[in-house]
């Protein structure tokens, strides 16, 4: 017999996997066996390191974000040979706006959350 759907309570959310609702406290899904909270936060960064990493690294920040930001190196990195250097300076000023814009749930749930 198949469970009516029913709404998401507080102590509840949604296995990143299946999209079932399992409880939060939840180390596995119930419907699909896949590992809940080793899923969702073992990539956790953190909004501070992004921003100073922006300041001091220029655009090899993004390297920390690397799932969602790659192409932006590699664009920062092109740039900067062709221009000898040069180019880092507006990619440098690009990833510390990148970085300081973006959500702090973007760095807690990082890289399940979609921007």
């Amino acid at each position: 017999m198949v469970e009516a759907e029913r709404a998401k309570q507080q102590d509840e959310m949604f296995c990143p996997s299946c999209g079932r609702i399992v409880k939060k406290e939840a180390v596995i899904c119930i419907n699909c066996g896949v590992a809940i909270n080793q899923l969702q936060y073992s990539k956790k960064r953190d909004k501070v390191v992004a921003i100073l990493l922006a300041i001091f690294c220029s655009f090899f920040a993004w390297i920390y974000t690397w799932e969602k930001d790659k192409w932006k190196f590699w664009v920062g990195l092109g740039v900067s040979i062709v221009t000898l250097g040069w180019g880092a300076i507006v990619f440098e000023i690009w990833a510390i706006v990148d970085a300081a814009r973006r959500s702090d749930n973007f760095y807690i749930y990082y890289p399940t959350i979609n921007e």
